[in-house]
């Protein structure tokens, strides 16, 4: 499979009287968007308001963020499954307005209990905030939906994410005829035998409405770990639905993972990138926990892999889930590497992870989860004026204030993106 990416980097964007692109100026008609988001009736109104790096601005009620693609050449389109049927992806010409995200902003009126539980995400566009949250270092239009009277929170889910990707894909259809400044090339290609062979296992989320996670338009309830070339990821195969606290991963992640993109550099210079395979978390039992974990170490012993590369998502439960892949791995021959975050305060005697297993020999630390942060106040919020984080009492979204870092949006991820390490102690 063969992926020509043509980037369109924006710096900026501006409201006016057509959507286009021009030398890193993206030019946003809001009339259009907010009809072509509206017309489906799912929706009861939006707004959309713009949040650069470096500005005194909080967004608040984030759930998703998304990173414009539109397919010009290939077999598929961009979001398969939510824009157009669930072909392939991953093959032929997509552009992609990089460095901006359409960020979607909104809150729930039905009943909510457990899991199904909306939890506020903030980012911070500027402060000591902005360095914890994912897409505080992207240039953002923010759409701002309002839910119909009487909807369930599942409907108003489903129409916000429709309605987000569509915005996406609607502006990044303006460089159709335009040449990109950069074509992108990527193309698992045959290299030297002799390389180690690494797979990479991406481990995401999926518990109930709230918590999920969709591919190729489906969420993984009932899925089996899958093989997925890392072109289909590239491709917007995989989109988020994940809103809980600090575990929340933006499409925009799903569409550029770090690893992903670190083992295509890598690929035939010191590894042969041999695939990738993406699984959930948070299985409902130790069976399913444990056949989740044999059938990834399956697939990889199938790609021939010598190593495996592992990301995570997701919190106790799920923890279980991805170390116990981590151990059938090595069991089965197949070296692992697993990447997560720490939990236990240097000095307090806390072990650093959740649960653990013998055979997990090269741990990397993304940093450690929890720590305080003194938010600085802003001059604007975009979303709701008002903060609530879980259990808590409501305070202005402007203010100065005193919180976890798990209060973040993305949090988990930010420690990667901006990293934040653990170091042996």
């Amino acid at each position: 499979m063969r992926l020509e990416m043509g980037i369109f980097p924006v710096e900026d964007i501006v409201l006016g009287e057509r959507t286009s692109y021009r030398e890193g100026t993206l030019t946003v008609n809001v009339r259009e968007l907010r009809d072509l988001v509206l017309k489906e009736g799912t929706l009861k109104d939006v707004s959309f308001h713009t949040a650069r790096p470096g500005e005194s601005v909080r967004i608040t009620n984030v759930l998703d963020a998304v990173e414009p693609l539109f397919k010009t050449n290939g077999y598929s389109c961009a979001f398969p499954g939510f824009l157009g049927p669930a072909r392939t992806a991953g093959e032929g010409r997509t552009h992609k307005l990089a460095g901006m995200c359409v960020i979607s902003s909104t809150y729930f009126t039905g009943p909510m209990t457990g899991i199904m539980t909306y939890r506020e995400g903030i980012v911070d566009m500027t402060g000591p905030g902005a360095r914890h949250c994912t897409n505080s270092e992207t240039v953002n239009l923010v759409a701002r939906y309002e839910p119909l009277d009487g909807v369930s929170n599942a409907e108003h889910d489903d129409a916000v994410r429709l309605a987000t990707v569509r915005v996406a894909s609607r502006l990044a259809e303006c460089t159709a005829e335009v040449a990109p400044d950069q074509i992108e090339v990527f193309e698992l290609s045959e290299v030297d035998s002799s390389l180690p062979r690494v797979v990479y296992v991406d481990q995401v989320m999926h518990q109930a409405s709230m918590v999920q996670t969709f591919m190729y338009g489906k969420d993984l309830d009932d899925s089996l770990p899958t093989l997925i070339h890392p072109n289909e990821m590239l491709d917007g195969a995989v989109v988020g639905g994940n809103y809980k606290t600090q575990q929340k991963v933006p499409t925009y992640l799903h569409c550029n993972k770090p690893l992903l993109l670190e083992l295509y550099r890598r690929h035939g210079v010191d590894l042969n990138f041999a695939g990738m395979i993406i699984t959930r978390g948070h299985r409902d039992n130790q069976a399913l926990k444990e056949r989740s974990g044999q059938y990834v170490a399956k697939l990889a012993r199938l790609l021939k892999a010598d190593g495996a590369v592992l990301s995570f998502e997701g919190g106790g439960n799920s923890t279980v889930d991805y170390w116990l892949t981590v151990q059938v791995l090595e069991q089965m021959g197949v070296k692992a590497v697993p990447i997560i975050y720490e939990v236990g305060r240097p000095g307090t005697g806390e072990f650093p992870l959740v649960f653990h297993v013998p055979e997990a020999d090269s741990i990397v630390s993304q940093g450690l989860q929890g720590e305080e942060v003194e938010a600085a106040a802003v001059d604007r919020a975009i979303g709701s004026q008002d903060i609530v984080f879980y259990g808590d009492k409501s305070f202005d979204a402007r203010s100065a204030f005193t919180t976890s870092t798990a209060n973040y949006y993305a949090n988990e991820w930010a420690m990667v993106i901006n990293r934040f390490a653990g170091r042996a102690y």
